[in-house]
């Protein structure tokens, strides 16, 4: 089945053979490049998955919308194609032409109604006046469906035009007609023209900046595999954990790439997704806390030397990059919405700005009430709320920028306001409405005085979380941002219950905005609104050495899924930088040295404290070999061990150690009658000195090991 652009790129294509075998034929194409729209041929959006021409030129409109009177509309579903004709205008004409489109539509309507099948039309109650007509069936293959359509049309391009010059025999001044060649021409020339201009600038910045943006639109949801939201990948170290986050989180992220590119081209890939913000790493640790991880009240540095340290709450590492899933679904909104508040965000910031000048100046600053009266702006906080005060009144109150955003988007009109008490506290909860009015009139007012010249928005953080303060519940519901990654790796070696508090039920995954079971909690510090998106994923790593391990919270346990990454041997052969050799160095087979060494660490252990495979992965000759047994496997062991020589001793052989000289053979002081002679005699051991030792002993030393 193909796609939306490849299935109106064969459309264009068949309207197009049409009107070059018969150049009477014409049709309309898009005339805007629309954000996301700039190649397409026809009216519509992706996201919504249709498209439409018409065969017409009437210019209708009305106020809050302009389309045009009757459409030919395609459609790609989930499981084929389908097409209807829509005949659609206002009830409420508010001019002569929109009169004159609404009459010739009611006079088509007997003849659509009686020689199309499947005909519908709305209620008679509704506003607008719109019918449509099309097949039942849903096309699997475009050319049955251009087989009908092109009937369909045929009909009804004879019947409209038929009834259009009887209608305009009536009223000469009706502006309507078939497209003429030199309109046609004139809009292929503008399709032409944009597609060249944005398909070229697309090339470029592909093969320029962003190789791989071109795959991600491909694949923008996560592929079918479905990989759980929460999960932790565990298991000794050395295995890999680590390793395959890259690989995890890159597969979530742009699942379009291909992970079987060498090792380089895919940490550039996966550098690149973290300067995109797409991905962010971080470890846990024992200092780490809840204000690192979500928010805290931070001290500001002083402007200068002399001036109060200044606290203010600041986002941790979590909370920011839910901002970041979180604006990501909110652009999949109506842009006029989110556009909306980021331009009441600039001017509430120049606004604030303005008026603590005028405060630094001495100047009094008064505000109007909906009274008529006036209230006294006292100052403007760390946080950039007003501070406002009643004359010759004690109490001040805080005026937030975040509760005037949600007024803004709720209530376009002040003067629509009767009741300001009832209708501001239902939509910001119970504050002085009587100042959020005031200062919200204030910047409305502003607002009519100055124009904004209209730029490319580059979005900072701060606008992005006004965007995201904006948005409710419903605004989650049935949205595919674009996917988000959290790594942290030593997710159990910090206080995991601590870091996350509330944070534990939130991530579940029926309780993510957009469920059914959506939870939000009221975060202690900002006191906002928070709940976790559900583009947000999180990959933990976890080292089953590290004895840390039985501190993770057991709810934590339950929320994540848990993915065992064991040593493999076999990598070492195969991925290795021996791999030319099969993992073979001077006689010694690496990957039988590991399994060896592990079985015995099982034996004596368990399996949680085996060593992973990346220890050797890397030995590339001899003398490497040496030293990841002297810097990696025997400090491991050690610690595994609590320095026991004797069970170390049973992993790596006797050809790792030596004697140590007795220098005194009555060591002992004396002790009523205890016997210490049997101690005298007893051999004391140390470990070899690995980088001493030659190459002979090194390899009689392994041999050894494996009983050779």
């Amino acid at each position: 089945m193909k796609n939306y652009k490849e299935f109106q790129e064969d459309i264009f294509n068949w309207l197009y053979e049409k009107h070059k075998s018969d150049p009477s034929f014409t049709f309309s194409l898009r005339m805007k490049a629309n954000k996301g729209s700039e190649t397409n041929y026809f009216i519509g959006t992706e996201k919504a998955k249709y498209f439409g021409t018409t065969f017409w030129n009437i210019p209708v409109g009305y106020p809050g919308s302009a389309s045009d009177l009757i459409d030919l509309f395609f459609q790609l579903k989930e499981t084929g194609y389908s097409y209807f004709i829509y005949f659609n205008q206002t009830k409420n004409p508010d001019n002569e032409q929109n009169q004159y489109a609404l009459d010739f539509i009611r006079q088509v309507k007997p003849l659509i109604k009686t020689q199309f099948e499947n005909f519908r039309e709305t209620k008679p109650e509704g506003k607008m006046e719109n019918y449509t007509f099309s097949p039942k069936v849903i096309y699997t293959s475009i050319k049955p469906l251009i087989s009908h359509v092109e009937q369909d049309i045929e009909r009804l391009t004879k019947l409209v035009d038929d009834e259009l010059t009887k209608f305009k025999d009536l009223y000469p001044d009706f502006k309507a007609h078939r497209f003429t060649q030199e309109e046609f021409e004139e809009l292929y020339q503008k399709l032409q023209k944009r597609r060249t201009k944005y398909i070229t600038e697309e090339e470029n910045a592909i093969e320029t900046q962003n190789p791989i943006e071109k795959e991600e639109k491909k694949s923008p949801k996560v592929p079918g595999s479905n990989p759980p939201l929460n999960q932790i990948l565990f298991g000794p170290p050395g295995t890999g954990k680590t390793y395959n986050t890259i690989n995890k989180s890159i597969a979530i992220a742009n699942p379009g790439f291909d992970l079987n590119q060498s090792r380089e081209k895919v940490k550039e890939e996966f550098e690149r997704l973290m300067k995109e913000g797409r991905i962010v790493f971080t470890t846990f640790h024992q200092s780490m806390s809840y204000e690192d991880f979500i928010e805290g009240i931070k001290p500001l540095e002083p402007e200068k030397e002399g001036d109060p340290v200044i606290y203010k709450i600041e986002y941790g590492v979590f909370r920011r990059l839910c901002i970041e899933a979180s604006f990501a679904i909110a652009q999949l909104r109506e842009t006029k919405e989110t556009e909306e508040v980021l331009d009441f965000s600039i001017l509430y910031d120049k606004f604030s700005e303005s008026i603590e000048e005028k405060l630094l100046t001495g100047q009094k600053v008064e505000l109007e009430t909906k009274s008529g009266g006036t209230i006294m702006v006292e100052s403007i906080s760390q946080q950039g709320n007003f501070i406002i005060k009643h004359h010759d009144g004690t109490r001040t109150y805080t005026v937030s920028k975040a509760r005037l955003t949600k007024l803004q988007s709720a209530i376009k009109n002040l003067d629509d306001v009767s009741n300001i008490n009832d209708q501001f506290r239902e939509i910001i909860g119970g504050s002085n409405s009587s100042a959020y009015w005031s200062v919200l009139n204030a910047i409305k007012k502003e607002k009519q005085t100055k124009t904004t010249k209209k730029e490319t928005r580059t979005y900072t953080f701060d606008d992005k979380k006004e965007v995201v303060l904006s948005l409710s519940k419903s605004d989650y519901k049935n949205k595919n941002g674009k996917p988000f990654i959290l790594i942290i790796d030593e997710i159990n070696r910090g206080n995991v219950s601590q870091i996350f508090g509330e944070l534990i039920t939130l991530i579940e995954d029926d309780k993510r905005l957009g469920n059914e079971e959506a939870l939000e909690v009221c975060l202690a510090y900002s006191k906002e609104k928070f709940g976790v998106p559900p583009n947000l994923y999180i990959i933990g790593t976890m080292n089953t050495a590290d004895r840390s391990v039985e501190a993770l919270d057991a709810a934590l346990r339950r929320r994540f899924s848990f993915e065992e990454i064991l040593p493999k041997a076999d990598l070492i052969a195969t991925e290795g930088k021996l791999k030319e050799t099969k993992g073979i160095i001077k006689g010694i087979v690496l990957p039988l040295l590991l399994i060896r060494i592990n079985k015995r660490i099982e034996k004596l252990l368990d399996k949680d404290h085996q060593i992973g495979h990346s220890y050797f992965m890397s030995v590339s000759n001899f003398e490497e070999l040496k030293l990841v047994f002297k810097n990696k496997i025997i400090p491991l062991l050690q610690e595994y061990f609590f320095g026991d020589y004797g069970k170390i001793g049973l992993v790596l052989g006797e050809g790792f150690f030596e004697p140590m000289e007795i220098v005194n053979e009555n060591l002992f002081a004396d002790f009523n009658d205890y016997d210490s002679s049997e101690f005298d005699g007893r051999t004391i051991y140390k470990l070899k000195d690995i980088a001493k030792m030659s190459d002979d002993d090194f390899i009689i030393a392994i041999n050894s090991l494996q009983k050779k």
